[in-house]
Formats: C-alpha cells, structure tokens, sequence
C-alpha cells in the first residue's frame, strides 16, 4: 500500500494552487528599493560608541578599583629590614646554638673562618663569565694589600 500521492507539478493545470508563486511583490517594489532603504540608514544615525555617566557605573568603577588596590596591597611582599645590631644582642648563645642544632647546623663550622674563605675560594661560577682568572683576581689583591690601603693613611 503506497501512501504517497506522487505528481509532477508540470503536469498540473497552470491554475491550480500549487502551481502558482508562493508570494509576490507589488509592481516596483524591487526598482524602488535601494532608495527606500538608503533613505532609513541616512534617518538613523548612530554613533559607535557612546559613554553615558550613571551614579550606579561610577559606583561600581570605584569599587572594582578599591578592589583591585586592597588585592594588590595584600599580595605585594613585605621589605623586610635587616636587623640591626641591638636586634641580635639580646639572644642569649644558648638560644642560638638551640636554633642551630633545630636546623642540623653544626655551630663548629662556623668558629673556623678559614674554612669558610676556602670554601668560597671553590665558587669560580661568577669569575667564569667574567673572563677574568682565579690566579689574576689573587695577584691584584696581594698587590694592593702591599701598596698599602688609601684608608690606611
């Protein structure tokens, strides 16, 4: 059983319904319609961008930009001082040699300077990218030790 109702629309009488257009324009409608549509566009100007003061966007502005002032001022690191002298001199050596030993210091290795003169000796990175030789940045200090110091005098 075929439901469908197939026809051919040349087939049809020229007056039938579905033979006709499904719309049609009045005569000159489409000679008329540049100017019709030039006219509206020239009737209705619009700028491109407008600003317009509002006590609601003021208000927002200020507090979108008190916001961002309070996050910036919390995030930024503090500066700290280095301490001063007087800072240090009230730690007693027995809270001292308690704090190196909390951080695994043995407090002996600092007692002798010459190890730690040594052990900067062996750090030659920043001498490296200067140019400059180990043995060179020895032989000027052994000279102006021997000139004697301008502040000596």
């Amino acid at each position: 059983m075929n439901d469908k109702n197939e026809f051919r629309l040349d087939e049809l009488p020229p007056e039938h319904p579905m033979r006709q257009l499904p719309f049609t324009a009045p005569d000159g409608y489409f000679d008329t319609l540049p100017s019709r549509v030039q006219a509206r566009v020239m009737r209705k100007p619009k700028p491109a961008f407008t600003i317009s003061w509002s006590w609601q966007r003021t208000a927002a502005s200020l507090a979108g930009a008190s916001l961002i002032a309070i996050l910036v001022w919390q995030t930024l690191p503090q500066r700290q001082e280095s301490l001063g002298s007087e800072a240090l001199a009230g730690v007693s050596n027995d809270v001292i040699t308690a704090y190196l030993d909390d951080q695994g210091i043995n407090p002996d290795q600092f007692a002798d300077s010459q190890q730690i003169h040594s052990s900067l000796g062996n750090d030659t990175t920043a001498i490296q990218y200067l140019n400059v030789k180990p043995a060179d940045i020895q032989r000027h200090i052994d000279e102006a030790n021997a000139m004697g110091s301008p502040l000596d005098s």
